[in-house]
């Protein structure tokens, strides 16, 4: 077959073969009677017994340690969170427009407490600095989801969390 005649005949044999029923195809070539593939050696055993990376740790003494406290108020604030701005958004598309400032307010104190949340399992010394901007955005939470808590138990369940960890804020502030 002449190089030419292959470049422009392959495209042909390519589709060919594309539309062909799988019935159709060539079977897959024989194995070999009697040829079998050898199993891979095991690994050499290391010379010397690697040193233990965490020997001498003892329990990780001088590490920093997360801040649980910090952790779980955070957690429950993005748990009920969630919940009060999918109820938000139910309300929304029913056409209840005076949820629009508690959803927005619970949206962002989600994406802050995120980032807190993440600082505090560190610890990091940013921790407090995001705490300042956690606090602002908890407490306008709070007051949005207040105007609708005796209507709306998610909102209620939002307040109340956001209440704790405004707590929880003002001690890492100092």
């Amino acid at each position: 077959m002449q190089r030419r005649e292959f470049v422009l005949g392959s495209p042909a044999v390519l589709a060919t073969a594309c539309n062909s029923a799988p019935d159709e195809l060539p079977p897959p070539p024989a194995k070999t009677p009697g040829k079998t593939t050898a199993p891979l050696p095991a690994p050499a055993a290391p010379s010397t017994p690697a040193a233990d990376p965490h020997a001498g740790h003892a329990g990780h003494a001088g590490h920093p340690a997360s801040d649980d406290g910090t952790l779980a108020v955070a957690l429950e604030c993005l748990k009920t969170g969630e919940v009060c701005v999918q109820h938000c958004f139910v309300l929304l598309g029913q056409g209840d427009t005076s949820m629009a400032a508690c959803a927005r307010s619970a949206y962002d104190m989600l994406a802050v407490t995120r980032a807190l949340l993440a600082l505090a399992a560190g610890p990091s010394e940013q921790l407090a600095a995001q705490a300042r901007v956690a606090l602002a955005v908890g407490e306008r939470c709070e007051a949005e989801c207040r105007k609708h808590e005796a209507k709306h138990p998610a909102c209620k369940a939002c307040a109340e969390s956001c209440k704790a960890a405004i707590t929880r804020y003002r001690t890492l502030i100092g």
